[in-house]
């Protein structure tokens, strides 16, 4: 893909869109995502569960893999990202079932799944009662696969080194006002031992990075500016004044020294998927 320089929107303090902000690491990353998917086993005549499915991301790319006699079904809470995800699907194959449905009390009799796949839902989401109920609608040699992240080191950017030491602190701080717990936007830190409790013998992490360097094309430089809004509405305010002053200069689009400019910058976006089966029988 081509690289060239784009002017990104102006820094807001007003709270980011967060559908925009998953939208833009979508697209970003598109290639990596649709790679992880590629990975996960479907059985011949697999039933495979998109648990929830957002705005159908995930669905399509699941649905693309099917073969004959292969079913997916996507469930959301969420009418609006059911219409996203009928969208996405649309034109696809007929056996595809999008419905309303609780990610706590399933639409499926006991070990009816072969796969069951969620992505960065689990802050929404209560892990454990979640985690259960997956639990019981996967077969016993299923896979439950559950895409996750640590908001703490998710992405990696060159930041001045006083800033890089104190944004792990205001994210802490935030999610101490916001959630009363300072590590829920880190799931990945207690889900081992969740899966555990909620039943599943065999359970295997891999990590992923992302990794982009500058000149960043169009859909990394629109992910760095959600990023980046996300961190100025939620962590922003929890830095001291003085560095709230660099982070103003380091994320400042017309600067010629800020994250959108520095010619050798990286952004490195780290990911952990967690597949998860109620067996040891299967071997992994």
């Amino acid at each position: 893909m081509s690289k060239f320089t784009w002017s990104p929107t102006p820094m807001v303090r007003a709270a980011p869109d967060y559908d925009a902000y998953q939208g833009a690491f979508h697209e970003a990353f598109r290639a990596e995502l649709y790679g992880i998917l590629d990975t996960l086993p479907i059985p011949s005549g697999g039933h495979v569960l998109d648990v929830p499915c957002g705005d159908g991301f995930y669905s399509r790319r699941l649905v693309e893999r099917l073969g004959p006699g292969e079913r997916l079904t996507a469930v959301d809470v969420s009418e609006g990202s059911l219409g996203r995800t009928r969208k996405a699907v649309a034109g696809t194959r007929p056996h595809v079932v999008v419905q309303n449905a609780d990610a706590y009390n399933l639409p499926f009799e006991d070990a009816a799944l072969d796969l069951v796949w969620c992505a960065q839902s689990l802050i929404s989401l209560d892990p454990l009662r979640a985690l259960r109920e997956m639990f019981r609608v996967v077969k016993r040699d299923g896979v439950v696969a559950i895409l996750e992240v640590d908001e703490f080191h998710h992405v990696l950017l060159p930041w001045p080194g006083e800033l890089e030491a104190a944004l792990p602190s205001a994210v802490h701080a935030a999610s101490v006002q916001k959630y009363g717990d300072g590590v829920k936007l880190a799931p990945t830190r207690k889900l081992r031992g969740i899966f555990g409790r909620a039943g599943f013998q065999a359970v295997h992490r891999v990590t992923y990075s992302f990794d982009r360097a500058a000149p960043f094309d169009r859909p990394t430089t629109t992910f760095l500016t959600r990023h980046l809004e996300h961190l100025r509405s939620f962590a922003y305010p929890f830095l001291p004044s003085g560095l709230q002053a660099v982070f103003d200069r380091t994320t400042d689009p017309d600067a010629d020294n800020s994250l959108y400019h520095l010619p050798d910058a990286e952004l490195i976006c780290i990911n952990a998927v967690y597949h998860a089966r109620p067996s040891n029988d299967s071997g992994e």
